[in-house]
């Protein structure tokens, strides 16, 4: 017989608990840790995880494309994300910045004021 432990706690003292997906769970007396013998979940290497990032930080993949790619749920990729932007550091902003040039952005907005409002030019 397999030697059955907790996967929480490690210990050996533990009862059925139902069966889940197929499977025989079990309880652990010890911790009350619900698990089962075999985790048959895919895991995904740190290698694919990269590229799914890379993908989503170039702009070429939403959440949804790389979950179906790696076939795992979109808040997985989400937490991929998250984990990983937490570690990075805060992007340094220039505060000796004292011009900013907004290259003929004005004639566009200067444009757009001309044509508001009602079309017989006033309101009433």
């Amino acid at each position: 017989m397999q030697d059955i432990r907790c996967k929480k706690c490690g210990s050996n003292s533990h009862v059925k608990s139902g069966c889940i997906r197929g499977s025989q769970r079990y309880k652990c007396k010890e911790c009350g840790c619900n698990f089962k013998i075999g985790d048959n979940r895919g895991k995904i290497s740190p290698e694919a995880k990269a590229l799914g990032i890379l993908m989503y930080g170039s702009g070429k993949a939403s959440y949804g494309m790389i979950a179906r790619l790696f076939k795992v749920t979109r808040s997985a990729v989400l937490y991929w994300i998250r984990s990983i932007g937490s570690k990075l550091p805060e992007p340094q902003i220039n505060t000796e910045m004292e011009e900013v040039s907004i290259d003929e952005m004005w004639h566009f907005i200067n444009k757009k004021k001309k044509n508001l409002g009602l079309a017989g030019g006033g309101s009433q």
